[in-house]
């Protein structure tokens, strides 16, 4: 099935505004779990061995997640799948990642988005991870014909020196989030206790990765806001939040991104990072 089939099919499943959670039986959601499943299934293994080792955890995934949470309006469909992805990636589990991966380029997710996605994650999520991850995400994209077809590499050069790469990162956080970012960043805990290592970092996550990514900054700020939640990280994850207010998400893109992740990763984490949300919305004046 190629992607605008499936893009056709997604638009004709896609929950409406109207279909609100106080009409939802488990009836409508097993339905809607149906229809999303059906989808994407065609791309997908054979059925998970949960459906006999635990019939009642099976009929939770299906009905919370494939006909709940994934439909929900407020986010992209692609966008959830960043933020699964994501959440997969700092958990470390073999069996979630690869079935994220799959799902994600069903969805229409490209290789090199999904190993972008990996390789900014070095940064934030460390390097085993990452690493644990591309090597997931190289064998199900080797999986298909039309996967591996598309799984071209980067081609942008790299610039020679570190001050090349520090001013491009300067000028991109200034011109994605204005002179107050760039201020944190120059003044961060980082460049004061170890400015050498910090000056290395910033200089290649900002000036080289954020310049030769296929990922959109919409994307990018997903994966990130889902990521510093998984781990926890939340004073980082406020100052994000931000960020990713300045970059275009709005208050629901952030919040069903946090409800996407935290079913992942685990549901308290979703209420740790919604206070975070709620606090950075309200000194903005967002209701």
């Amino acid at each position: 099935m190629d992607c605008a089939r499936i893009g056709e099919l997604l638009s004709n499943v896609t929950t409406s505004s109207d279909e609100r959670l106080y009409v939802k039986t488990a009836k409508e959601l097993a339905r809607r779990a149906e229809e999303f499943r059906g989808v994407i299934d065609a791309h997908l293994p054979a059925p998970s061995p949960m459906i006999r080792i635990s019939p009642d955890h099976t009929v939770i995934g299906h009905e919370v997640m494939w006909g709940g949470i994934w439909r929900e309006p407020g986010l992209d469909v692609k966008l959830r799948s960043i933020a699964t992805i994501t959440a997969q990636c700092v958990n470390g589990m073999d069996f979630g990642l690869r079935h994220q991966i799959r799902v994600g380029l069903t969805l229409g997710l490209s290789p090199r988005q999904i190993k972008a996605m990996f390789v900014e994650l070095k940064f934030y999520a460390g390097v085993p991870a990452s690493v644990f991850a591309l090597l997931r995400a190289q064998e199900v994209i080797d999986e298909r014909v039309e996967w591996k077809t598309q799984d071209t590499p980067e081609d942008a050069p790299w610039l020679a020196t570190l001050d090349e790469k520090m001013k491009r990162g300067r000028e991109l956080v200034r011109g994605q989030w204005g002179e107050r970012a760039d201020r944190e960043l120059a003044t961060s805990i980082t460049r004061e206790m170890v400015p050498e290592s910090a000056q290395i970092v910033d200089s290649y996550l900002y000036g080289e990765i954020w310049s030769r990514s296929p990922l959109d900054t919409k994307e990018r700020m997903v994966m990130i806001l889902s990521v510093l939640m998984c781990r926890q990280h939340l004073r980082q994850l406020r100052r994000q939040i931000g960020y990713a207010l300045d970059a275009g998400l709005s208050r629901r893109e952030i919040c069903e991104t946090f409800a996407q992740a935290g079913w992942y990763r685990g549901w308290p984490h979703v209420e740790d990072a919604l206070v975070e949300a709620k606090a950075v919305f309200a000194e903005r004046g967002l209701k």
